[in-house]
């Protein structure tokens, strides 16, 4: 495991209930970035980047959901329930020996958690954001990695929302707020 790592990847809610086509919870798009995380991945590896996994979490009541969402618990439907298949990460991109996951139950990966501690703790400088979706989860960790600081950078070909049109919304926003927003080859040709 990495205890050092300037450079650190996020894998923000890469589950199987908003990954996979048959999921009722699907973020369109979600399951076709596979093929470019993977790639990512293996490039921040290769390069002693630290990745960390980001999970949302909840218990199957549902009573650390938002509550717009606690509609789904209450009619039978929950989702990222701790141990389940829909909890997990897809093999495509699953965890290796020394990476990290963080478990939240917000849109923002540093809302209440343990993030901001172990970026510091790694010395980290660059941010990286992977995952789904952009108006939630990728804009709330984007727009507080910032605020704390850390250079953020939103990998755009890794991430995804339920429309094109969200995407590019979304990434015209985080552009003007100062995120970058490249795509991964820009990264890796660097």
């Amino acid at each position: 495991m990495l205890t050092h790592a300037e450079n650190v990847i996020l894998v923000i809610d890469m589950e199987n209930d908003f990954v996979l086509p048959d999921s009722p919870m699907k973020v369109a798009g979600a399951y076709e970035t596979l093929p470019s995380i993977k790639k990512f991945l293996d490039f921040g590896r290769a390069n002693d980047w630290a990745v960390i996994y980001v999970y949302r979490i909840h218990r199957p009541s549902g009573v650390d959901a938002e509550l717009f969402r606690r509609h789904f618990f209450e009619e039978g439907h929950p989702f990222c329930i701790a141990g389940t298949k829909g909890a997990a990460i897809p093999d495509e991109i699953a965890p290796q020996s020394g990476d990290y996951t963080v478990t939240k139950q917000r849109f923002s990966a540093f809302f209440a958690t343990d993030l901001d501690i172990i970026l510091r703790g790694l010395g980290t400088k660059n941010v990286y954001l992977t995952g789904t979706q952009y108006p939630n989860c990728i804009r709330s960790t984007a727009v507080d990695s910032m605020s704390l600081d850390y250079n953020t950078i939103v990998v755009t070909d890794c991430c995804s929302a339920a429309s094109e049109d969200v995407a590019q919304a979304n990434i015209y926003d985080l552009q003007n707020m100062g995120i970058a927003c490249v795509t991964s080859n820009e990264v890796m040709t660097k």
